[in-house]
């Protein structure tokens, strides 16, 4: 009986995801999607943006509000006044000065969006990981089924061949050892698959059971020279450059200060019956403090970024040649045991079979031949692991994961 599949609130889970037993059945795009929409890491990345776009409007703001100063108090003497001195004052930013601060301001913006960016890409590409892992682990116990169903039936041949006489009982109970390790490793199978599926859980923030329905098989070949021209897209290179940027709004604010600051005011003043009226001009002169630390560190901190920008350019290419050697290695892998060692291993299993039966080979050699082939197949799932994890990291290194 199939149980109705209740309604999910998951804006990245899109229409192919299928609900069978209460499972939210999830593709590969489905994975990326809803990590995209869900994951607390990308959530709080972004949901983190918004601060550092409200710095972007404080820094905006003008920092020096008008000075009012008022005071008030009796004249006594030959005759009795109250005398008044009201005064208003407005201070003014030297030039370049606010200016430099916006720049810095969108430069810790850009900088913390690339940050956001970097943490999507590793919250996917760990995502990707565990789905693929899931897709392997549910191979396996395909696997481990199919090699308990033979075990099974060797058991069955051993005992009918133990009761005609045959085989001795050390036969039967190698086939039953046999049985149990099939069984063994199908649970096996099942802790990797729920494993790779809690893994998967936590990171999408899903709370009911998932499974998973993909392929390992390899795609087509990456481009690697669209790889590399994405790869200039980094979320480490945008970041740099944006602190980069933000060292020379610093050095910008340091030659601000160099500038004389000016004030203007007006005063007003009442004193025994007489009324003043006086403007006035300030003008604090950088005789000492002439941003000397700004203009320091700023350029130290900017010269050390852009050395810091080019080697990390440098590395994402190795990065990504090393991450594209591997797969096209990978790849050559599985062709190789889809060419030469997969096809004949279901006959091969037959014909063991009827060997067998007949008393044409031993249980000894059946069982031999019998790990040796599952071997093979074992093996060959787990490079079409290796494969699709490789392609992963393609993905991540040319920034393609987002």
């Amino acid at each position: 009986m199939r149980v109705a599949c209740p309604a999910l609130a998951l804006a990245g889970v899109v229409s192919t995801s299928v609900c069978a037993s209460a499972q939210t059945v999830l593709s590969f795009a489905d994975v990326l999607a809803t990590a995209r929409e869900r994951a607390p890491q990308i959530v709080s990345a972004r949901l983190g943006l918004a601060e550092a776009r409200g710095r972007v409007v404080g820094a905006a703001v003008r920092p020096l509000n008008p000075d009012v100063d008022v005071a008030a108090g009796d004249r006594r003497g030959g005759s009795r006044s109250t005398d008044l001195d009201v005064g208003l004052s407005q201070r003014f930013e030297p030039s370049g000065l606010r200016a430099g601060r916006i720049a810095s301001a969108n430069a810790r913006l850009a900088e913390a969006t690339a940050n956001a960016d970097g943490i999507t890409r590793d919250v996917l590409r760990a995502a990707a990981q565990a789905f693929y892992q899931a897709v392997h682990a549910g191979e396996r116990i395909r696997l481990a089924a199919t090699a308990e169903t033979l075990a099974a039936a060797i058991v069955d041949v051993a005992d009918r061949r133990y009761r005609a006489g045959d085989i001795a009982v050390l036969d039967v109970n190698l086939a039953r050892a046999a049985l149990a390790r099939a069984r063994a490793e199908q649970r096996a199978s099942e802790a990797e698959e729920a494993s790779a599926l809690g893994a998967l859980r936590a990171l999408l923030h899903l709370a009911g059971p998932i499974a998973v329905q993909g392929s390992l098989a390899p795609g087509h070949p990456p481009d690697a020279t669209a790889l590399m021209r994405a790869a200039e897209d980094r979320p480490e290179l945008r970041g740099l450059a944006a602190a980069v940027r933000e060292a020379e709004a610093e050095v910008g604010m340091g030659r601000s200060l160099t500038k004389p600051e000016f004030g203007l005011g007006v005063r007003y003043a009442r004193e025994e019956g007489s009324r003043i009226v006086a403007g006035g001009v300030t003008v604090t002169l950088p005789v000492f403090a002439r941003g000397q630390e700004l203009l320091a560190v700023g350029s130290a901190r900017a010269s050390r970024l852009r050395a810091e920008l080019d080697a990390t350019r440098s590395r994402i290419r190795v990065e990504l040649e090393t991450a594209l050697a591997a797969y096209e290695k990978r790849v050559a892998a599985v062709r190789i045991l889809e060419a030469e060692a997969l096809p004949g291993l279901d006959e091969n299993d037959a014909l063991m079979a009827r060997s067998f039966d007949v008393g044409q080979i031993g249980l000894p050699d059946l069982l031999l031949i019998r790990r040796e082939l599952l071997d093979t197949r074992a093996q060959y799932l787990t490079t079409l692991l290796e494969a699709a994890v490789a392609r992963v990291e393609i993905d991540a290194a040319a920034a393609v994961l987002r």
